[in-house]
C-alpha cells in the first residue's frame, strides 16, 4: 500500500499533495472514488500519510482567507 500511495506523489516530485490531486491521480488510473477514499483513509491509519489543512489566500490581500484545502503529506519524507 505504501508504494501505491507514494506513486501519486512522484509525478509532481513533491511530498505534499492536495486531496483533490491525490483523488484525480487515481481516478485517471481507473480507480473508483470509493476505493480511493478507502486507500487514503487506510494510508492515514497506517501512518503513511498525514492530513492537514492549508488556507487559500487572496493574492491582492494576503491576510484575506478565501477558503481551505486538505493536504496529504508523506510521513517521514517531509524534509526531503
Amino acid at each position: 500500500m505504501k508504494a501505491q500511495v507514494e506513486e501519486a506523489f512522484n509525478p509532481l516530485g513533491s511530498n505534499e499533495l492536495y486531496k483533490e490531486q491525490f483523488i484525480k491521480y487515481f481516478l485517471d488510473k481507473g480507480m473508483r472514488r470509493k476505493n480511493i477514499n478507502e486507500l487514503w483513509m487506510n494510508a492515514y491509519k497506517m501512518n503513511i500519510i498525514s492530513i492537514g489543512v492549508k488556507p487559500i489566500v487572496s493574492d491582492e490581500k494576503p491576510l484575506e482567507i478565501l477558503g481551505h484545502v486538505t493536504v496529504f503529506k508523506l510521513v517521514g519524507r517531509e524534509d526531503e
